[in-house]
């Protein structure tokens, strides 16, 4: 689909939180906010080779990734999935050109 959007987030976690704590937490931002967004397509959480985690959202389209950010701090699951993180990793916004499925 034209103008959909895919945002990278970087994962670093915080001393001593495990990756299970990660899965929960995550858990908890998927069904209790992220799936609720305008726009929401679907998400991956992904390990990565360096030991850190990426979250990769597919959006409609750039607004709707960005209208969320004014909802994060209202969100006591969102606000329990940020905790668990150890400083911003980075996100980033990225427009899919084409997709191609199996």
């Amino acid at each position: 689909m034209k103008n959909q959007v895919i945002e990278i987030a970087r994962i670093k976690l915080a001393v001593d939180v495990s990756e299970d704590e990660l899965l929960a937490a995550s858990d908890k931002f998927q069904t209790d906010f992220l799936s609720k967004q305008p726009g929401y397509l679907g998400r991956d959480l992904i390990r990565l080779g360096d030991g850190g985690y990426a979250d990769i959202i597919r959006w409609e389209r750039a607004e709707a990734a960005e209208a969320i950010l004014t909802k994060l701090s209202a969100s006591p699951a969102c606000r329990d999935y940020f905790s668990i993180m150890d400083a911003d990793g980075g996100i980033a916004l990225h427009t899919v050109l084409s997709s191609y499925g199996a």
